[in-house]
């Protein structure tokens, strides 16, 4: 029984993993949005993704294909440096944050630090499964004439999952190193379209059965891409340069 649960559960949490709906992307302008103004984006995308079958003859065939990706994101300028928000779709739900380092009368760079948080939980009978995601994306906006941005994103992820029944469990840990770099255009006022491409490659893993580790290094992987059109709504900070250099900030 208890070897059967194992597997199970060994099964349920790599089924997580190479599942496809973790998502790495950032679809966000390293700037802040600025003291009270609010922003919603919709964020479709895709991820390349391989299938391989065995025929009845032994011989293996893969199959590529696309991945769909969504989300819907709802994010908040707490101050002139400080951004709060959610994420709820293919990234299951997601808390964010975003710091700016630099000051926001920078007319050319825009440097901050975005951590989040999220994760996910399901149970089947006595069968339990879910995983923990934390990340820490820096972000290089790059500020172009008219509003628009440049956005780098080198990032790093911590991931636990973790699978079984009662005290006979299975857990996977993942170190993630990615980027993504993506161009947020200034439509209008109100308006913002941002195509993104994100990478992000495993450099660490370990498991674990009932708290003991039993591997390292199990989870050598090839890296995976994502590919995004953010769709984000809201005025953000007003650019400077249409402005003529004469916006004042509080902190």
């Amino acid at each position: 029984m208890r070897m059967r649960w194992r597997w199970a559960g060994a099964a349920l949490a790599l089924g997580l993993l190479g599942s496809g709906c973790v998502s790495f992307s950032q679809v966000q302008t390293a700037d802040t949005l600025g003291a009270g103004r609010f922003q919603l984006g919709l964020e479709p995308g895709a991820q390349p993704v391989e299938e391989t079958e065995t025929q009845s003859d032994g011989t293996r065939t893969v199959k590529r294909g696309y991945a769909p990706l969504v989300d819907l994101s709802l994010r908040y300028g707490v101050t002139e440096r400080l951004d709060l928000g959610a994420r709820l779709g293919s990234s299951s739900l997601e808390l964010q944050s975003k710091i700016l380092l630099t000051s926001p009368e920078n007319e050319s760079l825009a440097i901050s630090l975005a951590p989040t948080a999220s994760g996910i939980f399901a149970a089947f009978g006595p069968l339990e499964a879910g995983y923990l995601r934390v990340s820490l994306p820096l972000l290089i906006g790059i500020k172009t004439r008219g509003g628009s941005e440049l956005v780098l994103g080198p990032r790093l992820d911590g991931r636990r999952f973790l699978a079984g029944a009662g005290e006979d469990k299975l857990g996977v840990n993942i170190l993630n190193a990615g980027a993504s770099v993506g161009y947020a255009l200034r439509v209008s006022e109100g308006f913002r379209l941002l195509p993104e491409v994100a990478y992000s490659r495993t450099i660490a893993g370990s498991a674990e059965a009932n708290g003991a580790t039993v591997d390292r290094g199990v989870l050598d992987a090839p890296g995976v891409w994502q590919f995004r059109l953010g769709f984000l709504f809201g005025q953000g900070r007003p650019s400077l340069a249409a402005s003529g250099g004469d916006t004042r900030y509080e902190e």
